[in-house]
């Protein structure tokens, strides 16, 4: 998978924390991703309804396996106390573009787990 990062200064472990689990998600290593929820963690895709636990989380990414990313794109990344949020672009094996934000809730400042995640997906023509 081709990755597109703006470089940082290095100097917040949070967000270094953020971009990789997003990478993680993006290219589907979801074994890695799931040691970093919660066992209670709430996926809220909007426009669906929560997805409640680290099982049904995990089920519902093996769903959206098929179509991998071959490209991602990360724009932004935002962290402050319990909370974080990242934005980018995914373009998948199909050609299909997916603009996305995430916005993560965690289960401590230090941000060692995922409490929640809220995600924005929009299709881009």
């Amino acid at each position: 998978m081709k990755l597109n990062i703006k470089p940082d200064c290095g100097n917040s472990p949070k967000r270094e924390f953020v971009k990789n689990l997003t990478i993680l998600f993006a290219s589907y290593e979801l074994e890695k991703a799931m040691e970093y929820m919660d066992d209670a963690v709430i996926w809220t895709l909007v426009g669906d309804k929560p997805i409640m636990g680290k099982k049904e989380f995990k089920a519902e990414l093996e769903k959206m396996r098929e179509n991998k990313a071959t490209e991602l794109t990360i724009h932004g990344i935002i962290t402050h106390g319990k909370e974080a949020a990242i934005n980018g672009e995914m373009k998948m094996t199909d050609g299909t573009v997916f603009g996305f934000s995430d916005f993560y809730e965690f289960t401590s400042a230090k941000g060692s787990k995922v409490k929640a995640i809220t995600s924005y997906v929009v299709q881009k023509k």
